[in-house]
């Protein structure tokens, strides 16, 4: 590819986009690291990411989901069967990136709590099919529209073109992640 077909729009692109101060921790890595061989902007992606991602789910899980008895692995399995309508546990680990035994764990906390229908699969006795119950659905209904409340705070400082753009950035890590054999928890 000749890199000056596009070297003047990336510059633009650079350009237009507004400087945000580097917060301290972010320069504390970038110090230490960068000077044994790290790739600094790399860091800064996976620095950001992790640290978003972890304080979006702790803040949601003391917030909303543990005052109603519910951990994070239990309401993204809620949400999941929600929008799946009944699936086999292997199903519903592979869709939140957990293992097997997570999602089985999880899912005796919501059967206890009637919020879960385990069954034998129809298709392979061997296989267990799970669905909501309609406290299932009525809970996971309610708690959704608070955590997307709390997706709309994390999200506000964004414009729609950047929380489109992220979101398929986002979607281009997780489809590399894929491609190059992620290695599954799902057992």
């Amino acid at each position: 590819m000749d890199r000056s077909l596009t070297a003047p729009v990336a510059r633009r692109h650079i350009q237009a986009m507004p400087r945000e101060p580097v917060p301290d921790d972010e320069r504390a890595f970038r110090a230490f690291l960068s000077t044994r061989g790290f790739d600094d902007d790399v860091m800064a992606v996976a620095f950001h990411l992790y640290r978003a991602t972890q304080e979006a789910i702790a803040r949601a899980e003391a917030e909303v989901l543990r005052p109603l008895g519910l951990s994070w692995v239990g309401y993204v399995t809620l949400m999941g069967l929600w929008v799946l309508g009944s699936a086999e546990v292997r199903a519903l680990a592979r869709m939140q990136v957990a293992s097997k035994p997570a999602v089985v764990k999880s899912l005796d906390v919501l059967e206890r709590r009637r919020l879960v229908r385990r069954r034998r699969s129809s298709a392979d006795r061997r296989l267990v099919d799970v669905e909501l119950t309609a406290a299932g659905r009525a809970l996971v209904q309610r708690v959704q529209r608070e955590v997307h409340r709390r997706e709309h705070r994390l999200t506000g400082r964004l414009t729609v073109a950047e929380k489109r753009l992220l979101a398929r950035l986002l979607r281009k890590l997780d489809t590399s992640l894929s491609e190059g054999g992620r290695t599954s928890l799902t057992g």
